[in-house]
């Protein structure tokens, strides 16, 4: 089929036009986009998810139609999702343009923000993810019966997996298998929907929370440079040197007062390159927490790299502490430790301080653990450390809901109770990320 006419079959009068498929074909696509690299590992990701989404809606569609071929009245309900021929048409096009709208957005053609604003906001990213995911819930009254059951494990998984266990949404799988077909699709469209919003309300958190660390290193970056030229300019001012002192503590007899500064020992006045040799090996010692922080919280596979943005922090920050601790010694605020006696020992606590900022950043490591471990994966199970849910068969086929109802009948009997009516609308009542997300996010 030629790509230009894809989505178009099976058109209806009067029914909205067809959405144009939005990849060009492979002959198409310029040399210099091939060739280019991907920087964002997540578009190929979610470009293939996308494809596949648009291929399961034209075959929903087809099958749809195949299954109704034999109905010879026009107009006439589907037996297999309960919508007319018309309807199918009319959601089959929203769902092709929200895939449009997610494709356009990954390959940053619709909307085009800037870089910089693009990679602080997260424009791109969330306006692909917030598309595909509609476009899989709105899906769900395209499938047949079976797929929409084979959707349930996944979305109650995700449902407990990503709202508070108080939540009234927290169904089971067994809750939704009873329901006649119609209330099925209801419910699983909506959870579906309602666990995605969760999901997406996480990952603009975590988005917030690395923009706050890039944040603080940029201010801790223009700190550290300003007190380095300063500095620099005027050694005296802030001094990294030790006075050289006798076994007893006395200084040494000369003519002049003798220190042991970074860049040397037995000097007469502090250096411009004290304070340099300073933050070079306070940025050692950050580097070296940084890596410890990186091997506790290990990589992401998301589009924010948090344990990133943390070495950004964590690598300046040791330079700037360890000025501020060589100060500390200077000023005599270590009982026991007033003096350091040699070029090499300065050195050494340079490096010290400089690691021992993990001390205070390491709250920043388990808020970033807590972050990253709250975002649910394909291993982890609904409901954090409770043991996943039975996966309960899917109620029979036959004659229509009879054997649903047969089920909901035993299943009261034996203590289960299905949810009270399906949600209706987008105006139905709801708690949870909804109601608190903050806008913009």
């Amino acid at each position: 089929m030629d790509d230009s006419t894809r989505g178009r079959r099976g058109e209806v009068p009067g029914a909205p036009s067809p959405v144009a498929y939005p990849w060009p074909p492979p002959d198409k696509v310029r040399e210099k986009d091939r060739d280019r690299p991907r920087k964002r590992i997540w578009v190929p990701h979610v470009d293939s998810e996308l494809r596949a989404l648009w291929l399961r809606t034209d075959l929903a569609l087809a099958q749809a139609d195949a299954r109704d071929a034999t109905v010879p009245a026009p107009g006439t309900t589907s037996a297999t999702t309960g919508t007319t021929a018309e309807e199918r048409r009319i959601l089959a096009d929203g769902i092709k343009d929200l895939i449009s709208r997610a494709v356009n957005a990954a390959h940053r053609r619709d909307p085009v923000p800037g870089r910089i604003l693009n990679w602080w906001r997260g424009t791109l990213v969330e306006q692909t993810y917030h598309n595909l995911h509609m476009a899989r819930a709105q899906i769900i009254d395209l499938l047949p019966e079976e797929e929409v059951n084979a959707e349930i494990p996944g979305v109650v998984a995700r449902v407990h997996a990503t709202l508070h266990p108080d939540d009234t949404r927290r169904v089971s799988q067994q809750q939704l298998y009873l329901q006649p077909l119609a209330d099925r699709r209801a419910w699983t469209r909506r959870l579906m929907e309602d666990g995605y919003e969760a999901l997406d309300y996480r990952h603009a958190r975590l988005r917030n929370f690395r923009n706050i660390v890039l944040g603080a290193a940029i201010v801790i970056i223009l700190l550290l440079t300003a007190t380095c030229v300063y500095v620099t300019l005027h050694p005296s001012d802030v001094p990294l040197c030790f006075a050289e002192v006798t076994a007893s503590g006395a200084p040494v007899a000369s003519a002049g007062t003798v220190l042991n500064c970074p860049t040397g020992s037995g000097v007469a006045a502090p250096s411009g390159g004290d304070v340099l040799v300073v933050a070079l090996l306070g940025l050692l010692g950050g580097a070296l927490a940084a890596t410890v922080s990186i091997r506790k919280l290990g990589g992401s596979d998301g589009a924010y790299d948090v344990p990133v943005a943390l070495a950004w922090l964590k690598v300046p920050l040791g330079a700037l502490t360890a000025i501020l601790g060589l100060l500390a010694l200077r000023g005599q605020f270590v009982p026991g430790l007033t003096n350091l006696d040699s070029q090499e020992q300065i050195l050494a606590y340079a490096v010290l301080f400089g690691f021992a900022q993990q001390a205070f950043t390491s709250v920043l490591d388990r808020k970033a653990g807590d972050l990253v471990d709250a975002l649910p994966t394909k291993d982890s199970q609904p409901g954090g450390s409770a043991a996943p849910e039975k996966l309960f068969p899917p109620p029979s086929t036959k004659d229509g809901g009879d054997a649903a109802a047969e089920q909901a009948g035993g299943a009261q009997a034996g203590g289960v109770t299905p949810p009270k009516e399906a949600p209706s609308g987008r105006g139905a009542a709801r708690t949870g990320p909804r109601a608190r997300r903050p806008a913009g996010a």
